[in-house]
């Protein structure tokens, strides 16, 4: 037999109650009226025909003010069939999915459904299905988008009471990746974007924005826009209010090598030995700033830095994976890096200084885990396999699985997303390296510190 929501059988039994008021009014006040005219009880006839009437009116009311107050009428026509649309659509598909709780043979009670769109442009929203005891698991797992029609879920979340899935959506069709011609139209988009968040804030795409600047891990294969992403987000320092300080490490002696030589070589290392020397420094200035401000914080309770207007210090480390390798054989050399290293990710955000780590793969053999579980942003680009994004991200079952193009991928940051949702770098359009060097000729050798 057919199942339906049994919502439905309410729906009926009112259209019935309606029709049928309709029609008892219609002919006692038209046939049976006329067929009874000149009698007494024609005018009683009437009478009940047009209560009727007004019963029908009422239900009809009814039924019209309880679709107006379901569907938020009161944000406008357009957000009231879109909303209904979309309901529709999502009990539909959990239907014939068999999400809902069988009432008799014939019908089904379906959880509840709440969208919310976050404006009246209809781009994004907050889709929650009711939990139920007999749906957990199963719900936990349900893949939303196919009944979306043009939305797609960016992430998946339970609500802080278990009482409701969160399926956050987005209009597939709307393109949020930025592009910028110049150099200049970047570096003027970087300052609008500071003055509008904060000073230490950084962008990704129009949606991924008004990040607070933190310890970063930037995960992508060859050709996924790992090094692109890295220096968009080095041009966006470089137009800070309050210009941060950047140590660049690349063992490979690659781009970041070459631009840091350019940019600082008194801060830049690409070999091991310097890199080291390199974060020996970084740590000590990290120590020096925290005797500082432990008299600026004295009786004000959760301050960092940034009440202080102090610049922000920031090691990039490229290619972590190789850099790793090299001094696994060395245990001394090893833990004496891993040792600095999580001291600067555990103390790090309060007096300003970070780690930015970038890398193809994040297995527990290329970064120790306990460092990786504690840096708080992650971005993983490409189309990475499942084991990849579990090392990142603590799961991979419940992420938006897509196809993702070079500068594309997923991002999850604390305290502002509640789950790993696409994230998408700008798209420049003109060369970067060139425009933050100053000129393509520049070698990676000799561009080592001097030791302290």
């Amino acid at each position: 037999m057919k199942r339906r929501d049994t919502r439905s059988r309410y729906v009926i039994i009112w259209l019935a109650a309606m029709l049928s008021t309709g029609l008892a009014g219609w002919l006692l006040r038209g046939p049976v009226s006329t067929a009874l005219a000149g009698w007494g009880v024609a005018h009683v006839c009437a009478r009940l025909g047009l209560l009727c009437f007004l019963l029908a009116s009422a239900l009809l009311v009814g039924g019209a003010v309880w679709w107006a107050v379901a569907h938020h009428l009161r944000r406008g026509v357009k957000y009231a069939l879109r909303h209904w649309q979309l309901c529709r659509s999502i009990e539909r598909a959990l239907l014939e999915a068999g999400y809902g709780v069988p009432i008799g043979e014939q019908y089904y009670r379906l959880p509840c459904v709440k969208i919310r769109f976050d404006d009246c442009t209809f781009t994004a929203g907050l889709v929650e299905v009711q939990n139920h005891i007999k749906s957990d698991s199963s719900l936990a797992a349900v893949n939303l988008s196919s009944a979306l029609g043009m939305y797609v879920v960016d992430a998946q979340y339970i609500s802080d009471d278990n009482n409701y899935y969160c399926y956050e959506i987005s209009d597939s069709r709307i393109d949020r990746q930025l592009q910028f011609d110049s150099y200049a139209a970047l570096a003027d988009y970087a300052r609008k974007h500071t003055d509008k968040y904060g000073p230490y804030t950084l962008f990704c795409d129009a949606r991924n924005e008004g990040i607070k600047i933190r310890s970063l891990l930037l995960v992508g294969i060859t050709g996924s826009g790992k090094s692109y992403a890295l220096m968009g987000l080095i041009a966006q320092l470089r137009n800070w209010p309050i210009a941060p300080i950047v140590y660049y490490a690349d063992p490979k002696g690659s781009d970041i090598a070459v631009l840091g030589g350019s940019l600082a070589p008194e801060r830049t290392a690409d070999d091991i030995g310097g890199i080291i020397d390199l974060l020996r420094q970084f740590y000590d200035c990290m120590m020096r700033r925290k005797e500082e401000m432990q008299v600026k914080l004295s009786g004000r309770l959760g301050s960092d830095f940034t009440d202080f207007q102090l610049p922000a210090y920031i090691f990039l480390m490229d290619e972590y994976a190789a850099f790793q390798a090299s001094i696994s054989r060395d245990k001394k050399r090893r833990d004496e890096v891993e040792e600095l290293m999580r001291s600067i990710v555990l103390m790090g955000r309060q007096l300003g200084f970070f780690v930015w780590i970038a890398m193809q793969k994040s297995d527990s053999g290329d970064i120790p885990t306990a460092i990786r579980d504690n840096l708080p942003l992650k971005i993983c680009l490409g189309n990475a396999p499942a084991t990849t994004l579990l090392t990142i991200f603590g799961r991979s079952a419940d992420l938006p699985s897509r196809h993702w193009n070079k500068g594309q991928g997923l991002i999850f940051c604390d305290g502002i997303t509640a789950a790993p949702r696409p994230v998408s770098f700008p798209t420049l359009a003109f060369d970067i390296f060139a425009e933050l060097t100053q000129h393509d000729n520049l070698q990676s050798e000799g561009v080592n510190p001097e030791p302290p």
